[in-house]
């Protein structure tokens, strides 16, 4: 368990570490600190796809899915973050959060936990549930296949295809009428 003081400390530490290493490590500091009052994270949006894309992909935000708000709220201001809107920033770390729901669109059985060099753990979406999520969101355009969230989808389907749970995949592709758009990928 990570008292306030110490996770402050720890976040010091972190303010010339390279932006990717930044962000997974902090996230691991906050889910560490929040699962102690019985909070647990998980990454969504921007920096799954970068940690499934093996830092190919490049995101400025955490987003987080995540019961807690108002604890949230109260941890990173105590950080010295600065909430705008929807979003907390912090200038000297560069490092922005969000938590834009407190339901995982998704399946929970297939959230992954990853361990962190440190030692501290992170919750990430399942890539299954990143895939149908990138492919949806550009599902209504005319040329979904041109967009480079469709493209993104593919590598993370490419890269963890011998990891995917296919039947899954297929399963909520076809639940939101996207199978027709990843039916080449299998």
């Amino acid at each position: 368990m990570i008292t306030i003081e110490e996770l402050k400390k720890e976040f010091n530490k972190l303010k010339d570490k390279p932006k990717f290493e930044k962000q997974l490590e902090f996230s691991s500091l906050l889910t560490e600190y929040l699962a102690s009052k019985n909070i647990h994270p998980i990454i969504v949006g921007g920096l799954s796809v970068e940690i499934y894309t093996r830092d190919d992909y490049h995101t400025h935000d955490i987003d987080f899915v995540s019961e807690g708000w108002d604890l949230f709220n109260e941890v990173l201001l105590s950080l010295g973050f600065d909430k705008i809107q929807r979003v907390w920033y912090h200038k000297d770390f560069e490092i922005a959060v969000e938590v834009p729901s407190s339901q995982l669109e998704g399946s929970k059985e297939h959230v992954y936990e990853l361990t962190l060099p440190s030692g501290r753990k992170i919750y990430v979406i399942g890539v299954e549930d990143i895939i149908i999520h990138r492919v949806e969101g550009v599902s209504f355009k005319n040329y979904p296949k041109e967009d480079e969230d469709y493209e993104w989808a593919y590598r993370m389907f490419y890269i963890h295809k011998d990891n995917i749970d296919m039947h899954y995949l297929i399963k909520k592709a076809k639940e939101s009428n996207i199978f027709h758009l990843i039916e080449g990928w299998l």
